[in-house]
């Protein structure tokens, strides 16, 4: 079991600069800062898979290129506390990643946030 209700240390309000552990000092809450967690990893996902498709030549849209930048934008400030907003990009950034998934030939050397749904 987990110690802690959340762990976030992104911010330069962190309480005592070592992270805050069961409310965000700016207001965000344990679930939000897990849904951020899970947006950097399934991000982390999408952008292994898109770095195998160039090593193959294929070209990735700029939409999937802006989608990523997006989605660290939204996860950098503590200004977006809508859990709603959180969901839809984890889920669409899952969406994207495994269309993308299916053109990449080796799978074997992807990490796990790449293999993961």
């Amino acid at each position: 079991m987990m110690e802690n209700a959340m762990f976030c240390y992104q911010c330069q309000e962190t309480a005592g600069c070592t992270g805050c552990t069961k409310f965000g000092v700016c207001g965000k809450s344990p679930e939000l800062a897990n849904m951020q967690d899970m947006l950097i990893y399934v991000t982390k996902g999408l952008s292994a898979v898109t770095t195998a498709l160039r090593a193959q030549g294929v070209e990735i849209s700029a939409e999937v290129n802006h989608y990523v930048t997006i989605n660290l934008f939204t996860t950098i400030t503590n200004a977006n506390f809508d859990d709603e907003i959180f969901y839809q990009r984890v889920f669409e950034t899952l969406r994207i990643k495994n269309d993308l998934l299916n053109k990449v030939s080796d799978k074997d050397s992807l990490p796990k946030a790449a293999m993961e749904c």
